[in-house]
């Protein structure tokens, strides 16, 4: 079974205020930078390589979203898990996220 370590969580407190989709033309998967904000804070991640986009729209209305690192793992890819947690629950993975 996986180990995954907590690198960000956002509660309902927190709303995206900013949210930018890249894509190369000749790339398949996107990279996202999200801002989210909590009265006077604000943090800004990109996220690269998202395996699955369709899950975005979920980042607009979430009650809460948990960024996590697969540990100990053998691939290079895919090691980050977002989970979002909505009216149901649906999650994405992407090679990194970086703090801006």
């Amino acid at each position: 079974m996986s180990q995954y370590e907590t690198l960000y969580e956002f509660d309902h407190t927190w709303k995206i205020t900013q949210l930018v989709i890249k894509r190369a033309l000749e790339e398949v998967q996107v990279s996202l930078t999200a801002t989210f904000a909590q009265q006077d804070n604000s943090i800004t991640l990109e996220f690269t390589r998202l395996d699955d986009p369709q899950n975005l729209i979920e980042l607009i209305d979430f009650r809460q979203i948990t960024i996590s690192q697969e540990q100990d793992t053998q691939r290079d890819f895919s090691t980050i898990k977002v989970e979002l947690f909505c009216d149901g629950y649906s999650e994405f993975w992407c090679d990194a996220v970086d703090l801006k």
